[in-house]
Order: structure tokens, then C-alpha cells, then sequence
């Protein structure tokens, strides 16, 4: 893999030294939101100001904590006894490794493509029965958005020195301890992604 000197600061802000100089990069996520990919960019803020139920957690901690923990497993480091809101979702976590022969290549890895000028997280890189795989881990629901996200990684990780034509999936965890693996194959997320880099662009264009 070719070395990138990248950071991902604190608030989820990738920064990219090139030429001596530190340039922040926008995130694949950031540059689909941006552009509408994500239903929830398109809803209106609510009336009244509502207030959480006590001990509620939100999907993105939620989501922050079980990708944490995951991490913690797999590069075995000891990990701090897990509360009831998260365990069912570490459960479905091991159960995924159980059932399934997993070989882990890398982890929580930083990709960067500089002709584009994106970066990103990717969960993990596996072998799942023998398919070399891209994969990301999540606790919400199927969205199709998924695949496009997957694409931009993949191809980004390819231009970086990885292994080509890794399949995609999700790896979604469920509070009931079970587990869902969906394949993601449509030649159409990663040119998907072109256009949304496109007018994330022409948004920005002077």
C-alpha cells in the first residue's frame, strides 16, 4: 500500500499533507451528504424542541461505540465491559466471526485518492470463506447509499496499491444478536460517487 500522510483529527476531519502543505479533505461522507445521497439531508428541523428520553443513545454514538469496540476485538486488545445497549450488537459481531472462516487484512483503514480529492474510513479488509472483501460495519438500516459509499472506498484503495475487484458488503449488527451480511454489486455506486464529487465541485467552483 502506498504511504499517504494523512490524519483524522478528533471531529472527524482528514487532513492531507502535499507539497509541505496541510490541506483538509473532505470525507466521502461529507461529500454525499453535501450533495442529497442521505435521506435525512432533505428533512426540515422540527417545530418544537424535543428532548431525549434518560438513557437514550443515539445512532451515531451508538455507532461510534459498537465500531470501537470491534476494533478493540479485533486487534485483541482487552476490552471494558460492554453495556447492555451495546452487547446484543457485539454478540451479533462475534457470531459473524464464528459462523463464518475470517482472515482480517486491515483495519479501520485511512484511504485518500488525490485526483479526486476525497478520503476515508474503511471498516475492514477480509477474507469472508475465501472472498477477498471490502467490508463496513453498521447498526442501522439497509440503505442503498451503502453500495456508493463501499464503491468510493474500494476504488480509492485501489489507486492506493490494494487489492483489486474486492467484493463489497455491509455487515449490519442487530440488537437481537443476529447478524446480516448484504452484498453490495452494482456497477453503477462508483459512478454514483463520480457525480456526487462532481457537483459537491460545481457547489464550490468560483
Amino acid at each position: 500500500m502506498e504511504q499517504i500522510d494523512i490524519t483524522l483529527d478528533d471531529e472527524h476531519c482528514y487532513r492531507v499533507k502535499l507539497d509541505g502543505n496541510l490541506r483538509e479533505v473532505p470525507s466521502v461522507t461529507t461529500i454525499m451528504k453535501d450533495v442529497g445521497y442521505y435521506p435525512w439531508a432533505f428533512t426540515n428541523k422540527p417545530d418544537k424542541i424535543s428532548f431525549p428520553p434518560d438513557g437514550y443513545i443515539s445512532p451515531a454514538v451508538r455507532g461510534t461505540r459498537i465500531h470501537k469496540i470491534t476494533e478493540d476485538i479485533d486487534r485483541d486488545i482487552e476490552v471494558d465491559p460492554i453495556g447492555p445497549e451495546f452487547l446484543p450488537y457485539i454478540e451479533a459481531y462475534r457470531k459473524f466471526k464464528v459462523d463464518n472462516l475470517i482472515h482480517i487484512t486491515a483495519i479501520e483503514e485511512i484511504v485518500f485518492n488525490e485526483e479526486y480529492f476525497f478520503a476515508g474510513a474503511l471498516d475492514r479488509v477480509m477474507r469472508i470463506n475465501g472472498v477477498p472483501s471490502i467490508v463496513d460495519i453498521k447498526t442501522g438500516a439497509k440503505m442503498k447509499t451503502t453500495g456508493v459509499q463501499l464503491a468510493a472506498y474500494r476504488y480509492a484503495w485501489e489507486e492506493m496499491g490494494g487489492q483489486k475487484d474486492l467484493a463489497r458488503f455491509a455487515l449490519h449488527l442487530k440488537d437481537t444478536g443476529e447478524y446480516k451480511l448484504v452484498p453490495y454489486r452494482s456497477v453503477q455506486d462508483l459512478p454514483d460517487f463520480m457525480a456526487a464529487i462532481r457537483v459537491f465541485n460545481f457547489k464550490r467552483r468560483k
